[in-house]
């Protein structure tokens, strides 16, 4: 499987909300974060950790999606631009209810270690 299946996999499990595929994708050290305004948001470390915000991100969104526009491939990364569209299905924020629809565009990096996502890194 090559590092460009991988992504493609966990893209179309993240898309169909299927966290326990998600989850086949990365390494039991993985590391995720968030990156927003030169901000890490959120991180999370162990695979262990990335279950739960997963669990709960997939909980929050009737339907999200993410399509890759772009891919540059190079040294055991890819880097993505990524189109993303959701719709809320829980409340986030007074700003961002149930309902609410999102599209919004940014950059993943994703770092591996053999045939697993070692890091995830999104910016937005």
């Amino acid at each position: 499987m090559t590092a460009q299946d991988v992504m493609r996999g966990y893209i179309d499990a993240y898309n169909a909300k299927d966290v326990s595929a998600m989850l086949t994708f990365f390494d039991d050290a993985c590391v995720f974060e968030n990156i927003s305004g030169g901000r890490v948001t959120v991180r999370t470390e162990g695979k262990a950790d990335l279950e739960v915000l997963a669990r709960k991100s997939a909980q929050a969104f009737a339907t999200r999606e993410q399509k890759v526009l772009l891919l540059t491939e190079g040294q055991g990364r890819i880097v993505a631009e990524i189109d993303y569209h959701g719709v809320l299905q829980a409340d986030l924020s007074p700003e961002l209810k149930a309902g609410s629809r999102l599209d919004l565009r940014g950059i993943s990096v994703f770092e591996f270690v053999g045939e697993k996502i070692i890091r995830l890194s999104d910016y937005g």
